[in-house]
This record gives structure tokens, C-alpha cells and sequence, in this order.
């Protein structure tokens, strides 16, 4: 007795400590419930294959590669859309053609999704919310309650019909059978067209011809078939959406063994229409496949072709790159070599300065002649080992006077002399090129101007020079040649007159003359000097 009361007591103990935290126990037990839940849940998807689906508002759906959720890797995946196109699918094809998976795999991947169950379709597929989901599927005959398999669908078609709406998914299958074919058939569009009116989405599948013609004339029910490889005569279990299928009843019965004999006897029994209309159906069906075979050949083309296409366009763009980089490179050359030019030409005239400061008039002649045959031979030079890059002129499209763009060494300058042999005397600066008539691209939109001429020899020195009536290109050339010539020849100041005008003319001489090392000074000529009209030029 004494270890009884003992136990109680300890028992007494334990159950006031465990209600002590009853709330929190209780909590955690249900929160493990729903963690256990999730975990069950990821490990089905996992070993399902399956993912998320795209989750739409509207009660329709479209499954991409879908599997019956219980085959595993004997379910072959089928696409399966509903809702949008049309409201009614109704499915047609032999028997273990896979209709009645086709419509299993539906009812299952929505009741999943709204269970919060990932179901097994491919990336993008789309699932929208339905308020019921009614079905009738397989045959329910009752002896014990005197229910034929017509009489049980018929009782659950009622029921269903008294609930189903336009966010109801409707599933029948084999829709008018057990009874007489045509009253069969009769009373399944009946029930097509009621559930039709009501907008409820329904998938249906059946083995009557009337119910094809029923969705062939209604917009918002479409016909569908399950495959059948009349090659074989075995079933794809593929779903075509947009054609009927027929029960090929003559085909599986040859394939399980009944005699060819008694199946053309059965044809024969056909009706003559029946058997026009089902070698139409042949012909479709043989055009059906030619064309699934050409579009998937188009499809392969198609890819390749993307692919060459890209391949190509990257290389063309290597080798714009390696253009662009080749051209760059000769631009610099070209540049470095004009610079080294004009460094070896300002050394030259220095070393001239030198000279003209001895020498007398004569000396002084003979050694700008000899600086211009060393200005000339260097300017060959470089016109020969600079690389062209861009495309010249042709003979006969410059003549003297002309303004030409000279790309070895990236100036512009005036064509001086054209020869017969196809040689052409650039005057550029202070210096003279002669270079082929392909070495040189006339300038677009010039023209030569009337009174300016080269005729190749030295530019009489003069402490005056006149700019008035000609353009700044002309004027800057000019005063160039001037200012060298006076230089050359000892002077030290030339009036340079370009008169008034719009004042651009003496800007951009002014702009000249302060970048010109042979200048040493420069001002606006004074009273009796022509004011503003003359810039008096100092030179070194």
C-alpha cells in the first residue's frame, strides 16, 4: 500500500509539472507536426521529381510535361490545357490508350498544388485555384444496391451537375457508356452543354462519334485524341489537343490475335460513310505525322542555324576588333612619323638661321634649295615606309590646286603639280610630298579657288602679304609660305593684311601666329600702318 501511495505520489508529481507548461507542450507538438509535414512534403517532391508551378488567379490550367504522380518512371509526360482556349476537352482514342490517366493526372496535379504539394510538370506550367473539383472515374455497378455501370455514372453526374460552376473542374470518364450508343451519346451532350452554359471546366473522355462532332461545332469545347502508332498498333499514351481520335478497335484486334479474315468481314459491316470517313481519318492522321516529323526537322535546322549564326557573328566581330586595332596602329605610325618630320624640318630651319646669318644672298638661296631637296627626300621617305590604310583617289580625279587628305601622315594639304606618271606633288605646310595619286583622298566639298596657284618654286620673300578674298584654309597656307620665306630670307617683320570684314580672317590668323615658333611677337598695325585691317608680325 505504502508503494502504491508512493507512485501516485510521484505520478501526482510529474502530471502537476507537465500541466505547469501544458500550453507550451501542446504548441510545440503542433508546431512539430507542421515541421514534420514540410519535411514529408520536400521528400515526396524530391523523389517526385517535381516543382513549383506558375499559380494563376483565374481557374484554368496548362501542365507541360505532365506525370501521373503514383507510375514513377513508367508515366509517360503529356501537356494538358484548360481554361483559356476553350472551357470542355473531350478525349477520344483507343482503350489503354491513356485516356483515363490523362484525366487522373490532372484531378491530381490541382488537388496537389491546392494541398501545397509541389506536382511533377515542367518549368512554366500554370495552375489557378478551383473552388471543387468533381469526378467520376471508373465502374461503380453495385449488385447489393442494384446499380448498373450506367445507372452509378448517371448518379454521379446528377450530383454533379447540381453543384459544378464556372471555378468547378469537371472530370468524366467514358461520358454516355452503358447504355445504348445513341441514347448514350444523346444524353452526353446534353450534359456537355450544361456544364458549358455553366462555365465549369470539364475534361471528358468517350468512345462516340457524336461527341467529336458536338466540340467540332462549338467554340469553347475542343476535341483531343490519345496517340496511336499505327505502325506498331500500340498506344504513344501522347495527348493531341486539336484532333479526334478513334478507337482503332479493328487495329488492337488484329494486334491480340483475332484472324485478318474476321476483321475484314467486321469492316465490311461498316456503313459506306463510316468507311469513307475513316480512311479520311487515315489520311489526316498519316499528314499529322508528316508534318510533326517535318517541324521537329525545322526545329533542329532552326537551332543550327541560330547557332552557325552566332559562331559567325562572333567571329566577324574578332575581326572587326583586329581591323579596328590594325588601323589604330597605322594611324599611330603615321602620326609618329609626321611628328619625327616635323622635328627633323624645324632642325633644319634652325640649322638655316645659322647659316643665313653668313652667308650672302646666294649661299642663303642655295641653301633653301638644298633644305627643301632634304625636306623633300625625307617626306618620300616616310610616304614610302608608312603603311596605307585607307583607300586614294584615282588619276584623273585631282588636279592642281586641289585640297587632298594625305593619310600617311593624317593632314590635309594642296595638290601642287600632277604628273603624267601618276605621281602628285602635295604642298603640306612648309614642305612638299610627292607621293602617288592612290596615296592621297580628295577633300569632299572643295574647290579650288580662283588666283591661288602652285607652281612649284620659292615664294619671293616680301615683308607684305595680302590675305584679303581668300577662304582661312587658302590664308593660313599663304601666310605660312610667306612667313618661311621671310625667314629664310632675314627679315624681320612682315605686315600681314587681311582687312577687316567679320574679323574671322584676323582671328584665325592671330591664332596662327601664336602657336608659330618663327614668330617672336605680333600686334594690330597702328595709325598709318591700316589699323585693325593689318597684323604687324615680328618674327625671330
Amino acid at each position: 500500500a505504502q508503494e502504491q501511495r508512493e507512485v501516485e505520489r510521484i505520478l501526482g508529481e510529474l502530471s502537476r509539472v507537465v500541466g505547469e507548461v501544458a500550453e507550451e507542450l501542446l504548441l510545440s507538438t503542433e508546431i512539430l507536426g507542421q515541421l514534420d509535414f514540410i519535411l514529408a512534403k520536400g521528400r515526396y517532391s524530391t523523389a517526385l521529381g517535381a516543382g513549383p508551378p506558375v499559380l494563376v488567379s483565374e481557374p484554368r490550367l496548362e501542365l507541360k510535361r505532365a506525370r501521373h504522380p503514383l507510375l514513377g518512371s513508367k508515366a509517360v509526360p503529356v501537356d494538358i490545357r484548360l481554361g483559356k482556349d476553350f472551357d470542355i476537352l473531350i478525349i477520344t482514342g483507343p482503350n489503354t490508350g491513356g485516356k483515363t490517366v490523362t484525366l487522373k493526372t490532372t484531378g491530381l496535379c490541382v488537388l496537389m498544388v491546392q494541398s501545397g504539394l509541389e506536382v511533377p510538370v515542367a518549368e512554366e506550367s500554370e495552375i489557378g485555384v478551383f473552388e471543387a473539383v468533381f469526378a467520376d472515374i471508373g465502374d461503380e455497378q453495385s449488385v447489393t444496391e442494384n446499380l448498373s455501370t450506367f445507372s452509378a455514372h448517371l448518379s454521379n453526374i446528377i450530383e454533379i451537375l447540381a453543384k459544378a460552376g464556372e471555378r468547378s473542374l469537371v472530370l468524366l470518364d467514358e461520358l454516355g457508356a452503358g447504355t445504348d450508343p445513341k441514347e448514350g451519346a444523346a444524353l452526353a451532350c446534353a450534359i456537355l452543354e450544361e456544364l458549358e452554359r455553366r462555365g465549369a471546366k470539364t475534361v471528358a473522355t468517350t468512345h462516340s462519334s457524336e461527341l467529336k462532332e458536338f466540340a467540332a461545332g462549338r467554340p469553347r469545347v475542343e476535341n483531343a485524341s490519345v496517340d496511336f502508332d499505327p505502325e506498331t498498333l500500340a498506344p504513344t499514351y501522347r495527348l493531341v489537343i486539336g484532333q479526334p481520335g478513334r478507337s482503332n478497335a479493328f487495329e488492337i484486334a488484329r494486334s491480340l490475335g483475332l484472324s485478318a479474315q474476321l476483321v475484314e468481314r467486321a469492316k465490311g459491316f461498316l456503313r459506306p460513310e463510316d468507311r469513307h470517313l475513316r480512311q479520311l481519318s487515315d489520311e489526316l492522321e498519316r499528314a499529322r505525322r508528316r508534318a510533326e516529323t517535318e517541324a521537329v526537322q525545322a526545329a533542329r535546322l532552326k537551332d543550327e542555324a541560330a547557332f552557325l549564326k552566332a559562331e559567325y557573328e562572333g567571329k566577324l566581330g574578332e575581326l572587326l576588333a583586329k581591323k579596328e586595332k590594325l588601323l589604330a596602329g597605322a594611324r599611330e605610325e603615321a602620326a609618329a612619323m609626321v611628328r619625327r618630320a616635323r622635328q627633323e624640318a624645324e632642325a633644319v630651319i634652325r640649322e638655316l638661321r645659322g647659316r643665313v646669318q653668313e652667308a650672302d644672298r646666294r649661299e642663303r638661296e642655295m641653301a633653301v634649295q638644298a633644305a627643301r631637296e632634304r625636306l623633300r627626300q625625307l617626306s618620300e621617305r616616310f610616304a614610302q615606309s608608312s603603311p596605307s590604310v585607307l583607300e586614294g583617289a584615282v588619276p584623273g580625279t585631282v588636279e592642281p590646286g586641289a585640297r587632298v587628305f594625305v593619310p600617311r601622315f593624317s593632314q590635309e594639304g594642296t595638290v601642287a603639280d600632277v604628273s603624267k606618271e601618276g605621281m602628285v606633288t602635295v604642298q603640306i605646310g612648309s614642305f612638299r610630298v610627292g607621293l602617288p595619286v592612290a596615296a592621297v583622298q580628295p577633300v569632299a566639298g572643295w574647290r579650288s579657288a580662283g588666283g591661288v596657284r602652285f607652281d612649284g618654286g620659292s615664294v619671293a620673300a616680301s615683308s607684305t602679304v595680302d590675305l584679303r578674298g581668300q577662304r582661312v584654309e587658302e590664308a593660313l597656307l599663304a601666310l605660312e609660305r610667306h612667313l618661311d620665306a621671310a625667314f629664310l630670307a632675314g627679315l624681320g617683320r612682315v605686315d600681314v593684311i587681311h582687312g577687316y570684314g567679320t574679323g574671322a580672317l584676323r582671328a584665325a590668323v592671330q591664332e596662327y601666329l601664336s602657336g608659330c615658333p618663327r614668330v617672336k611677337s605680333f600686334r594690330a598695325g597702328g595709325p598709318g600702318e591700316g589699323g585693325a585691317g593689318v597684323t604687324v608680325v615680328e618674327l625671330e
